[in-house]
């Protein structure tokens, strides 16, 4: 199924994040990177995920596939529902032909006795002959109404009725697709961002170090060794700034294609975690069984089969059907041909040119298949639950840890740098130092991206990405820069 793939692809897309960002860097604190964060230029009002979704919406290739055949299984559906009704006809045609009429038969009159004295005779026998024209033009109404066919119309009818549904549900199913991809790119485009500050503030900070080296070594307070250490990781800070620039670059080009922008602006919606209550497995997965739209579409589908058993169990049925017919053009008329003709006809088909039997056989194994997708479809949804469930709690018990971490960063990081001022620090601590806060930051961004994604994909195989949208707006939700 379509989500299916990319609950997997969680902890792939969160690890990527993480190791796009790095191993060395270094921040002397998060205010100062939000500062100095490398941003697009603000041409226009930030981009919400909400008006990001509604634009994705608008444009989607793939929404309008769906929408059309929405439309086409909705045409046809409706060109049935009359199937049972009477269907009228007018015929006109141009006849040429000719009929000939012969007769015989013995003459039953005997001549009385007086009158054959006279001579008066009859013939034993009488032939008539006769061709006459029968060329002309015809024209007619015809009717036939079928009143009984075995439930085969029927059938039919909610059989198109059913491919809908399914339409409508492989519809939905790929909106929720598209929303998860939307969520993925939108929130790596944040992170990306988010890095790339990261980065660009920790070079500056190496840049100052390395000025501050250079006015030591002059003075004698530091030796050559510790000014080209710091200029190492000068140039380690340049490396991973064009690093995390073509990260952002690639993140923006992504969600652009997607929808289908040619610049990606600030965006409204930051990472976040959700604070408060998260529901639990078994209420996810209720959810899930009953609102998924795969589940839909499946039913939908089995439905369909169970209408063509019922349409092949109608073959073996007697068809009850009305008809008449009324001739316009009575001039032309031979004398066996009706100014009207109506009744009441039944037919059974006594042999089929198909095998009555194998057809029945064949439906009832669409249903035997539609019973088993139903069963992999459910399955496979429960595992995408759980799944979806573990990876949004794990991320959330991932950022809180990484709080203390940072913190307990920043804190070395000042004493460093205060100990490397003073002579008793070295480049290398003070650069460990820096690295330790840069990766505890990036984890902490990372661990939001993992959850915000898991928590779009959880809403999405449990079909309810409104309820995602609502969680924007909850008042435990923590953002993060």
């Amino acid at each position: 199924m379509p989500f299916f793939p990319l609950i997997s692809q969680v902890g792939l897309l969160a690890c990527a994040a993480l190791l796009s960002a790095g191993a060395a860097a270094a921040e002397p604190s998060a205010p100062t990177a939000q500062k100095t964060a490398a941003q697009p230029q603000k041409t226009e009002a930030p981009l919400s995920f909400d008006d990001a979704r509604t634009r994705l919406h608008g444009t989607s290739d793939r929404l309008r596939i769906g929408d059309a055949q929405i439309a086409h299984d909705q045409n046809k559906e409706e060109a049935a529902r009359s199937m049972d009704g009477p269907q009228v006809d007018l015929s006109a045609m141009q006849v040429w032909g000719s009929k000939t009429v012969e007769m015989g038969f013995d003459n039953p009159i005997s001549i009385p006795p007086q009158l054959g004295a006279l001579g008066v005779s009859l013939p034993d026998r009488f032939d008539i002959g006769m061709k006459e024209d029968i060329g002309g033009p015809r024209a007619s109404l015809n009717m036939v109404w079928p009143l009984y066919t075995g439930g085969m119309i029927t059938a039919k009818q909610e059989a198109l009725r059913h491919k809908v549904t399914q339409s409508r549900a492989e519809r939905d199913a790929t909106e929720q697709t598209l929303d998860t991809e939307l969520a993925a790119k939108y929130w790596g485009v944040q992170l990306a961002r988010s890095v790339e500050a990261l980065r660009s503030q920790m070079l500056e900070d190496e840049e100052e170090s390395l000025r501050r080296a250079k006015r030591f070594e002059a003075k004698g307070v530091i030796a050559p060794i510790e000014r080209m250490t710091v200029e190492v990781s000068r140039d380690t800070a340049k490396r991973e700034l064009i690093v995390a620039q073509t990260n952002r670059r690639v993140a923006e080009t992504e969600l652009g294609h997607l929808l289908k922008a040619d610049a990606i602006p600030e965006l409204g919606t930051p990472l976040f975690v959700i604070d408060g209550d998260l529901g639990t497995l078994s209420e996810w997965t209720e959810k899930a069984l009953r609102l998924n739209p795969q589940l839909t579409g499946i039913r939908a589908q089995r439905n369909q089969a169970a209408e063509g058993v019922k349409a092949a169990e109608g073959a073996f049925h007697p068809k009850l059907f009305a008809f008449g017919q009324k001739n316009l053009i009575k001039h032309y008329l031979t004398l066996p041909e009706p100014d009207w003709i109506a009744g009441i006809g039944v037919t059974f088909t006594l042999w089929s040119q198909s095998d009555r039997r194998a057809s029945l056989r064949a439906a009832e194994a669409l249903v035997t298949k539609a019973d088993a997708a139903h069963s992999e479809v459910e399955n496979a949804l429960r595992n995408a639950v759980e799944v979806a469930f573990l990876r949004v709690t794990e991320a959330r018990h991932e950022y809180r840890l990484t709080e203390s971490t940072v913190a307990l960063a920043r804190e070395n990081l000042r004493l460093r740098e205060k100990s490397f001022a003073e002579g008793l620090s070295t480049a290398l601590d003070l650069n460990t130092a820096r690295s330790q806060l840069t990766g505890a930051e990036i984890a902490r961004r990372g661990a939001a991206y993992k959850f915000v994604v898991s928590w779009a994909m959880l809403h999405a195989a449990s079909g309810d990405m409104p309820g995602f949208l609502a969680s924007l707006s909850r008042s435990d939700l923590v953002s993060t820069p």
